[in-house]
């Protein structure tokens, strides 16, 4: 992913000069969504017995701001972006032996979100689409306070967008659906055991972008 990054600013600049391109350059920030589905995993404790739940109980609207790098050449652009990006996910976590308990836990997590997106400029309209790598960077949790947790967060996952963006002067409005290669919480970890819930996570990303 490094290497691709690399490759694409060297692209831009050599492009720009050699082509007389159109470079843009700009900020841009907003909100997503992620589209989970019901799910309910057995937590096995030391002594190896499955009595305990866990479920997602809600994953709440994540924020993000960065900025964008867009070279246009014969109505087809190249889009590097550099986002840092904060969901928040609770979980309910449930005990029906030994000592009962239905508690909602939370966690917050940020990434450095780096997509790099390829598409066609049809007028004001822009359609693009491409990988995005997931760095992480920092986490919060409140499942910390139960007994035997932990995490192994990935230093970086892999997904993809598509997108479609409306462009007036030099306002972005852009809509993007995003899909991820690996499964939702697959960071958590009980009593030495390994978790995560069966299905990938999909995002609808909203953001508005403002190029210099």
């Amino acid at each position: 992913m490094k290497r691709i990054i690399v490759i694409c600013c060297f692209s831009l600049l050599f492009y720009s000069d050699s082509l007389h391109a159109q470079l843009r350059a700009g900020l841009k920030f907003g909100v997503s969504s992620v589209n989970l589905s019901p799910e309910v995993i057995d937590i096995r404790d030391a002594s190896d017995l499955n009595d305990t739940k866990l479920a997602v109980a809600k994953a709440d609207y994540g924020i993000h701001a960065g900025f964008f790098l867009q070279l246009k050449l014969a109505g087809i652009f190249i889009q590097p972006e550099f986002i840092f990006n904060s969901n928040t996910a609770d979980f309910k976590l449930s005990q029906i032996s030994d000592s009962p308990f239905d508690v909602v836990k939370s966690e917050s997590y940020q990434n450095l979100d780096i997509p790099i997106l390829l598409g066609i400029k049809l007028g004001p309209l822009q359609l693009g689409a491409g990988p995005v790598g997931h760095i992480f960077i920092n986490s919060r949790s409140e499942l910390f306070e139960v007994a035997g947790y932990d995490q192994k967060f990935k230093e970086i996952k892999y997904g993809y967008q598509a997108n479609a963006a409306l462009v007036i002067g030099k306002i972005y409005f852009d809509v993007r659906y995003e899909g991820n290669l690996s499964r939702f919480g697959d960071h958590i970890e009980f009593h030495g055991n390994q978790y995560s819930f069966s299905t990938n996570p999909s995002r609808l990303i909203g953001s508005i972008g403002f190029a210099f």
